[in-house]
């Protein structure tokens, strides 16, 4: 059966340009892209700036030089891409960027919103195509991927005109290329004025038919409301299907298609005039691979390639050697849900008769014995009387001489709007921490869920309960090598109530290490700014290997592998070299090291025509299906067709790895197999991850800290030894 990529290869023509060289300056070349774009083509290329001409004249007295394209993909790619933006430009079609080239439908039959609110509502979800360049197996391609963006064509007049609240929202304000540029919240209106605070926090005016909406998803929900009132969850959801339908497989691969076939049909020119010529993509079955599953181990060393069915037979990994049984649970909740919220901590701890997956409840799975359970309620949602029953909660069990071996703490969805301090939230996060209790939160909205689908939720919540107390539900069991393995994952989070000057990245660190042949994840985690990031990480890495090479008794000459998984747009230099200055220390030790990169933002997308008749995932290729790009990158599926929950999920996104040049171990098979089973080791959930626990840990971690890190009196050093708390 047919697999094909949307990457089509490229005809290179043989073909040598003459090109002027100048040295590169940002005010020189946007200049020149000003005052010459029609005639000519302009490329940075590290200090120098090439300029291509049309004409045979050249607006620069330069170096001259000749250029054959079969020897430049990167100046051949960006030729492609300028004569498709020229040729798209030509027919009005009002493309944007480069690195890809995007160009939103302007067709009413390509609004998706048209079937469901009409042709005139002001919101619009249109078709979006990008046009990009790869080289795949040594070879040009065009990648074309097509998906929806959110479009906003009427100004903030309208919107005030149609008594809609633009107080506390953002506005931006369009640029002479279509470019929208964020202006500010929106502070108050007089009249037809309105007055924006800037992301700097100096108050500016502005008339409201100059800015626009911002076409966020909160603006467009909130939009709905305005004008559907109790219709609107329905009109979302049908709005999320057809945006889902829209996506997925069949729809996707039949776009794509038609963009391909049109360039094809047409004589789109290179800037001297040459044709740009596409293929059909190649049937690259015989080039895939197929993972084999993970394998988890259990209790007594049972093992399973399957979580839930390794615990059902077996038993969780620390079953024998976990210390809180018979645990004592705090429970946190609001006085006015207190005998649901009861009932629904019962069925967590107890289970759900003829429950799939959750009949025996956390107890149960976990054999935890007969929990003690006691309820403190709160007598309103203030932060305040979340505090007092917090304390009064903890006060009870230090004058009983103990702790709580676990806190459950009932919240809303709507606190995730709340500042941080005012946030019973992140409250009860650190008052917990701080006092060395784990805390599992819940909304009091999955109360409202079907015991069917509650039996799920209860399923993984129970999994994250059981890891966050201390106890092991399964390892990951590795395939010994000649090596000690020490995993670094590296993830982040952008942390800040407002858009702007006060946002903060924030950077999260994970380790996974091998041991007596399975991977364990270490409790040294950290998360801190971006400044102090490549400390952090030495750090981390240096206290790891001091505490594994004692524990593993490491000897004198063994081979330690040291991999980093990454998120990020590139590794740059100071990271490389950081983690040389650690490998430095210890010599005794033949020591090795990977920098891996993961993207899922790469529009590259795998259709396997064995799925084109099942009922969900049409053309979606199974989890575990990789295609090797080049000698360093991989693409791998982590989520596959069986793992989409209902026919509206869209097409399944997979990962490029990418291994870096200056890594000194490059075996991208065997990185891709390591990283896919990690995709399958969370304990936050029993499902297979988009992402391998080394970023989605890093993430979370990255994510909780940088909040936490705003609460007055919070220190992370309370963090120190205790479990996977932020699962």
């Amino acid at each position: 059966m047919p697999i094909v990529l949307n990457a089509f290869p490229l005809k290179v023509p043989e073909l040598e340009l003459e090109v002027r060289q100048i040295p590169y300056d940002k005010e020189t070349l946007d200049g020149l892209r000003a005052a010459h774009k029609a005639t000519h083509a302009f490329r940075r290329q590290g200090d120098n700036i090439l300029i291509f001409s049309g004409d045979g004249t050249f607006p620069a007295s330069g170096t001259p030089q000749t250029i054959a394209l079969k020897d430049n993909f990167g100046v051949f790619y960006s030729l492609v891409k300028d004569g498709l933006i020229r040729h798209l430009a030509g027919l009005g079609r009002n493309p944007s960027g480069f690195n890809p080239i995007e160009l939103v439908s302007a067709k009413p039959e390509d609004n998706l919103l048209v079937p469901i609110l009409g042709d005139a509502y002001p919101f619009k979800v249109c078709a979006k195509y990008s046009i990009d360049t790869r080289t795949v197996l040594g070879h040009p391609c065009l990648v074309i991927d097509c998906t929806t963006r959110r479009v906003l064509k009427e100004n903030g007049l309208f919107f005030l005109n149609a008594g809609f609240d633009l107080a506390g929202r953002y506005v931006v304000t369009e640029q002479d290329d279509g470019y929208r540029k964020l202006l500010g919240s929106v502070s108050g209106c007089k009249g037809e004025t309105l007055y924006v605070t800037r992301p700097d926090g100096q108050v500016v005016q502005a008339e409201a038919k100059n800015v626009y909406l911002e076409a966020s998803r909160t603006n467009f929900d909130d939009y709905i409301l305005h004008t559907h009132r109790a219709q609107k969850d329905a009109i979302v959801e049908r709005i999320r299907q057809s945006v889902s339908v829209f996506n997925g497989g069949e729809n996707k691969k039949a776009r794509i298609d038609t963009l391909k076939k049109y360039i094809q049909s047409k004589t789109i020119p290179l800037i001297d005039g040459t044709r740009i010529e596409i293929q059909d993509s190649p049937n690259i079955q015989k080039d895939c691979g197929q993972m084999q599953k993970p394998v988890f181990v259990f209790n007594d060393n049972g093992e399973a390639d399957w979580a839930e069915k390794g615990l059902t037979q077996s038993g969780p990994y620390t079953k024998r050697t976990f210390d809180r049984n018979d645990p004592s649970i705090c429970v946190i909740c609001a006085q006015h849900d207190k005998g649901r919220v009861e009932q629904f901590v019962r069925k967590l701890l107890k289970g759900i008769p003829n429950s799939k997956y959750f009949s025996n409840g956390l107890e149960g799975k976990f054999t935890l014995g007969t929990s003690r359970v006691e309820v403190f309620a709160t007598a309103t949602d203030s932060v305040d009387a979340y505090k007092n029953a917090i304390e009064a909660a903890i006060r009870k069990k230090a004058d009983d001489g103990g702790r709580w071996d676990l806190a459950l703490v009932q919240v809303r969805q709507s606190f995730k709007k709340l500042k941080v301090t005012e946030n019973p939230y992140y409250l009860g996060k650190s008052l917990f921490f701080l006092h060395q209790v784990p805390v599992q939160d819940f909304t009091i909205e999955l109360l409202a869920q079907s015991d069917y689908s509650l039996g799920y939720s209860l399923n993984n919540m129970a999994l994250a309960c059981y890891a966050k107390m201390g106890g092991v539900p399964w390892l990951l069991k590795s395939s010994p090598t000649l090596s000690h393995e020490l995993v670094i994952g590296i993830g982040s989070a952008n942390i800040g109530q407002e858009r702007g000057a006060d946002n903060q990245r924030i950077m999260g660190i994970t380790t996974v290490f091998s041991g007596d042949g399975s991977y364990i994840v270490s409790n040294t985690s950290k998360a801190v700014v971006p400044e102090a990031y490549c400390e952090a990480l030495t750090a981390v890495l240096g206290e790891t290997i001091e505490k594994i090479q004692k524990r593993m008794n490491w000897q004198k000459g063994d081979t330690i592998r040291l991999i980093f998984h990454a998120q990020v747009k590139k590794f740059n230099k100071e990271e490389i070299e950081a983690v040389r200055a650690v490998i430095e220390k210890y010599r005794e030790y033949q020591i090795e090291y990977t920098f891996l990169k993961i993207s899922e933002n790469h529009g590259l997308h795998m259709f396997d025509s064995a799925t084109a008749g099942v009922q969900k995932g049409r053309l979606a290729p199974p989890r575990g299906k990789t295609f090797k790009l080049s000698k360093h990158e991989m693409l791998v599926y982590l989520i596959g067709q069986r793992e989409l929950r209902q026919d509206t999920d869209g097409h399944p996104r997979g990962v490029i790895l990418d291994v870096h040049k200056d890594s000194t171990f490059k075996d991208i098979t065997y990185l891709s197999a390591q990283l896919y089973s990690f995709a399958s080791h969370s304990w936050r959930s029993y499902f297979p991850n988009p992402m391998p626990v080394t970023i989605s840990y890093s993430d979370l971690i990255a994510r909780n800290l940088g909040w936490l890190n705003q609460l007055p009196g919070w220190n992370d050093s309370v963090m120190i030894g205790q479990s996977q708390w932020f699962l």
